[in-house]
Order: structure tokens, then C-alpha cells, then sequence
């Protein structure tokens, strides 16, 4: 009888904080705070404003909490290699965003995780988070009227933001957000999760 292997999947986590609430409306206001202090950078960000990498510094409590968290679950999702023993280091910012702004395809390099967590997500269509297949081009080259059968979405997958939500992906994941065609201001905190140590009892002599 044929059976079917998935093999060579990629992991995608999604997870609801139970104290979302509270968190963002904390996260909510220094965010913004610190939006009317600084500028911020233009990275793949097309509008909008993209703090810079120092949200553990003005982020209070309610950032350290959010990171906290971020690296459990970092944790719980990989598993280390025989004697190793992993230590994280983390970076992490805050956007903003307006009606018409997105974010354009890009990947994280230097990282293991990239993490996004939605503060607030406002009213309205769009500014979903877009993974991009990493096979592309290669599945719709010869067949593209095919899939295969039961094994997850091929070509792209659209992530609808809900406030309170973590979703962690490999940072080599291609990534992008929808142009957001809403009321109020989108806000997010993202990180990258990096693999700091990795060492194992076992010398090479």
C-alpha cells in the first residue's frame, strides 16, 4: 500500500498569549511613545516606521515579558544535537504601520528564528503576513496546473494578523506583509532569535 512522507517540511509556529490584553496595551503605548521620539529605520518596510534594533532598552516590562516568551518557545520547537547545549541571543523592534504601507519580500540572515508578535491590528482588509514557498520557482515550472496532494499549501501561505498572536518561522523563510487598507495604525514587535552557542562535550582532537 503507497503511503506518503512528508519530509523536508518547514516548521511554522502560531501561538495566542493568554495575558494578550494587558500586554499590548502596554507594548501599545511605548511603542507609539517612542515612534514620536524617533524616526527609525527604512528597511523593507515601504511606509510606515520600523524602530530601531533597541526595543529591550525602552520596551519596559512588557517587552521583557514578550521576549521571554518568544525564547520559550524557541526553545520547546528545536531539538539539540547530541551534547549540545544552545544558548539565544535576542534582537528585537517595533513597527508601525498606516493605511497603504507593507513590507516587501526579504529574509533574515545571520538568525535562526524570526519571530513577529501583533500588538494591535486595527480595522479593515489587508496586511496579512505572507510566507513564500522556499521551492519557488521550481514547483510551478513544469506542471503548474498540479499540486500535491495532501501536503500543505505550495507557492505561498497568508497568515491573517490577530492581536495577541506569535507566529515563529525560520528566518530563511521569504516573508512579506500585504499593504495594509485600514483604520487606525497596525502595530507590531518583531525579533530575531539567534543560535549563540552550540557546544558539545565531545572534542575534536
Amino acid at each position: 500500500m503507497a503511503e506518503l512522507h512528508q519530509y523536508f517540511a518547514t516548521p511554522v509556529v502560531t501561538d495566542q498569549l493568554d495575558d494578550a490584553a494587558s500586554l499590548n496595551e502596554a507594548l501599545a503605548a511605548s511603542i507609539l511613545a517612542q515612534r514620536d521620539a524617533d524616526a527609525g529605520l527604512k528597511l523593507s518596510n515601504r511606509g510606515g516606521w520600523h524602530s530601531r534594533r533597541d526595543f529591550p532598552t525602552w520596551a519596559g516590562e512588557a517587552g521583557q515579558r514578550l521576549m521571554k516568551h518568544a525564547l520559550q518557545l524557541a526553545n520547546a520547537f528545536v531539538v539539540p544535537r547530541k551534547g549540545a547545549q544552545v544558548e539565544w541571543a535576542v534582537d528585537a523592534w517595533a513597527n508601525a504601520s498606516e493605511r497603504g504601507n507593507l513590507n516587501a519580500p526579504h529574509v533574515h540572515s545571520g538568525t535562526y528564528w524570526s519571530v513577529v508578535y501583533y500588538v494591535q491590528v486595527g480595522d479593515g482588509e489587508g496586511g496579512e503576513l505572507i510566507l513564500h514557498d522556499p521551492r519557488m520557482p521550481g514547483l510551478r515550472m513544469h506542471a503548474p496546473h498540479l499540486r500535491f496532494k495532501d501536503n500543505g499549501p505550495e507557492g505561498r501561505i497568508k497568515i491573517q494578523p490577530r492581536a495577541g498572536e506569535m507566529i515563529l518561522f525560520p528566518a530563511w523563510l521569504w516573508h512579506s506583509v500585504e499593504p495594509w487598507d485600514g483604520e487606525g495604525t497596525r502595530i507590531s514587535v518583531a525579533m530575531n532569535i539567534r543560535a549563540v552557542q552550540a557546544q558539545s562535550r565531545f572534542a575534536i582532537r
